[in-house]
């Protein structure tokens, strides 16, 4: 690659954006390879006649593609990509653009997942609103299309969950790490707080007392497990988890709304959401991303032009 020789109005606009990452607390040899990479990118708009503001998603997969036919490694693009996201993020914090054209470009042969076919924010509260009640165990799933709807949570993190997670005084509850995701105290809406009280204190001991029932046939060691009744969400009738009931409420959700698919796209579309109304550091602690780059994935606002790009550059296919 070049020898990091820039043209003075480029070592202007990397000044400033210097001063940026160290008031982030960036390490000081972490901030020299990320500006000088920010500054090919740079060398390489001017070379299109292209101002930062301007640029897409397809524009910088054309720089990707031309790093990639220069013979740049796909461990050096990444962290081309990432020194060019943080960049913008930059210029996102100094309000000269609006989003962040190299969000969800990372390349690992070919880039990496980027969220699609996601639900819109009537068709989220639609899931919630259109499930009907109909018995103890109707109404503990509602419960918990609630906490997927509203607080984009997990799976593992829904079975993760105990009564004392909950903070209902507050209005709030306290999601536990879970694998790769951090814990965080997220705000519940106001009918859930009502919701999770009559849970707690009127369907979950229904729930529990028929659990606990005596039947022929049945495990009692594995149906009382401590570790398992503790849990804020119980089966009634599955022998260890809630896998199987939150099968079943997939096909019921599936029947609500055809373009449903799984939980994770609940999360994913939930998180897209937030990115229109809260800022990015914010939703990376709601959703519990580790890292940032993770959030950014979802910070994409024109995914037709990189489904476009995606398509023109053959090599470089959604995973």
């Amino acid at each position: 690659m070049n020898k990091y020789k820039f043209a003075p109005d480029i070592l202007e606009a990397l000044k400033s954006y210097h001063t940026y990452l160290e008031q982030e607390q960036y390490g000081k040899n972490y901030i020299h390879q990320n500006k000088n990479y920010a500054g090919i990118f740079l060398e390489w708009i001017e070379e299109a006649s292209l101002a930062a503001e301007q640029v897409t998603h397809a524009d910088v997969l054309d720089f990707a593609e031309k790093l990639k036919q220069d013979g740049q490694s796909i461990r050096l693009i990444n962290r081309v990509m990432l020194a060019i996201r943080y960049y913008y993020t930059w210029l996102q914090h100094e309000g000269r653009t609006g989003y962040n054209p190299a969000a969800g470009v990372i390349l690992k042969g070919t880039i990496r997942y980027i969220p699609h076919d996601l639900l819109t924010k009537p068709e989220l509260e639609a899931l919630y609103e259109n499930y009907p009640i109909n018995d103890e165990r109707t109404h503990r799933n509602k419960v918990m299309i609630g906490l997927l709807v509203f607080q984009g949570l997990t799976r593992d993190e829904l079975q993760t969950l105990r009564a004392e997670h909950l903070k209902l005084r507050e209005g709030k509850i306290n999601v536990p790490q879970t694998g790769k995701l951090n814990g965080r105290m997220l705000s519940l809406e106001p009918h859930q707080i009502l919701e999770l009280q009559e849970y707690i204190l009127v369907i979950r001991p229904k729930i529990l007392a028929e659990r606990m029932t005596d039947r022929s046939g049945r495990k009692p060691d594995k149906y009382k497990a401590t570790e398992d009744i503790h849990r804020l969400f119980i089966s009634i009738n599955s022998l260890d988890d809630m896998k199987n009931s939150i099968l079943h409420l997939n096909y019921a959700l599936r029947k609500l709304n055809p373009k449903y698919k799984h939980g994770m796209q609940i999360r994913q579309s939930v998180i897209t959401e937030w990115l229109k109304e809260k800022n990015l550091r914010t939703v990376q602690y709601m959703a519990g991303h580790r890292y940032i780059s993770s959030t950014e994935r979802y910070q994409t606002n024109n995914l037709e032009d990189l489904k476009d790009a995606l398509n023109k550059h053959h090599p470089l296919k959604l995973s």
